[in-house]
């Protein structure tokens, strides 16, 4: 009866201590952080890289245009030219051609110091077509019907429109209406059937 109960005991403590290593070796388990799964390495952030360096080597390779655009002095009928560029896809192309931008950025240009624009501000661009290499460039009445100065600053102000004209690719002469028609004089200077490259209003003339 007691090697009974003796073998009991004994049987009872094994399986205590069972038990015991076995809630030890689930914790230690469950202690131990799982090692994440090993993949190929992660490529978005170079993906985006290597897309936004693309984005910019495409907008390297648009071509940018040159444009040149007159200013006059205030007291002599002196013209003075500055060169602007604009990249072939920009917005403001895409519904005009880059002579009619040209126009209306002529027209809308501001002064600066000694420089003015003679153009009348009121002045809109009715039309614009190219036949060959001429442009006939078709003006409001506003632009003769507000003109000031004397006959040689309204010849250097239509000199300003004519060159800005000449100076883009494909264009050799301007034709200037107003109103559909070429008019027979504005401000008192008698207006030209066809304008080419005028010359005669530079400071070194």
């Amino acid at each position: 009866m007691f090697f009974s109960q003796n073998n009991m005991l004994k049987k009872s403590g094994f399986l205590i201590l069972l038990g015991l290593a076995l809630v030890f070796s689930t914790a230690c388990r469950r202690s131990i952080p799982e090692e994440s799964p090993v993949g190929p390495p992660q490529t978005v952030e170079n993906d985006v890289s290597e897309e936004a360096e693309t984005d910019s080597l495409e907008a390297e390779s648009v071509e940018r245009v040159y444009y040149v655009l007159y200013l006059k002095h205030r007291d002599q009928p002196y013209i003075f030219s500055d060169t602007y560029s604009i990249r072939e896809d920009a917005p403001e192309l895409e519904d005009r051609s880059l002579a009619a931008f040209v126009v209306e950025q002529l027209i809308n240009q501001q002064g600066m110091g000694e420089l003015v624009n003679p153009i009348p501000p009121e002045t809109q661009l009715l039309s614009i077509l190219q036949d060959g290499r001429s442009t006939t460039v078709n003006l409001s009445s506003d632009f003769s019907d507000n003109m000031t100065g004397s006959i040689e600053d309204t010849e250097a102000t239509i000199a300003m429109l004519v060159n800005s004209l000449i100076t883009l690719p494909g264009i050799d002469r301007v034709i200037l209406q107003i109103e559909g028609e070429i008019p027979a004089e504005i401000n008192g200077l008698a207006v030209r059937g066809v304008y080419e490259f005028v010359t005669d209003y530079y400071p070194d003339k």
